[in-house]
């Protein structure tokens, strides 16, 4: 059982991955494997030619910026990102895999995966996140817009998961979510 997991950016998908990882899933984060895959002396030079430079702020700043510039590197870095989680996916022997995409469905990968679960958090939760982060209001709203809002993401999704309490609530539902799975497809 592989599950694509989604949402929107600060909605907690990252601690909803790490909370299947205590529960025994394994776990792959596409943000991860896409910082891995940069780093590739071959796929760095790549990346280089296109965009004169791979640094992330300067990429951030070139692909965030243009529409165009982010379709070029989506185009170079998704076939990559595809066949290592193919790979990772086939030399792990864990019954449940959960697998991070935050543009799951904006990149119509939901046919990879049996399950696709999307993860929300209401708005106020989001400033609050975004303070915390101390990350510009300006940047979010840039980088969501790329993303399908997280009323889409949980309509197109399998299972939904609204992130509105404490961590401990949400280990809560992780759980319900962990146990139901096991449950529906017998997943020992």
């Amino acid at each position: 059982m592989v599950i694509g997991l989604t949402g929107g950016m600060l909605s907690g998908k990252s601690t909803v991955l790490k909370l299947f990882e205590k529960k025994g899933a394994f776990t792959l984060s596409c943000d991860d494997l896409v910082r891995e895959i940069s780093l590739r002396a071959d796929v760095k030079k790549k990346i280089e030619k296109l965009f004169g430079g791979s640094e992330k702020q300067f990429l951030a700043q070139k692909i965030f910026n243009n529409p165009t510039a982010r379709i070029q590197l989506e185009r170079l870095l998704h076939p990559l990102l595809l066949q290592e989680i193919s790979q990772r996916l086939k030399a792990d022997k864990t019954l449940l895999r959960v697998v991070e995409v935050p543009l799951l469905f904006e990149a119509e990968l939901e046919d990879y995966f049996d399950l696709t679960l999307a993860v929300a958090a209401p708005q106020k939760m989001l400033l609050k996140r975004l303070a915390y982060r101390k990350v510009k209001k300006e940047d979010f709203e840039k980088r969501s817009i790329v993303q399908f809002s997280q009323e889409k993401k949980m309509a197109l999704a399998d299972l939904s998961l609204l992130n509105d309490g404490s961590l401990g609530q949400l280990e809560e539902k992780v759980d319900h979510i962990y146990q139901a799975i096991l449950k529906i497809y017998q997943v020992k």
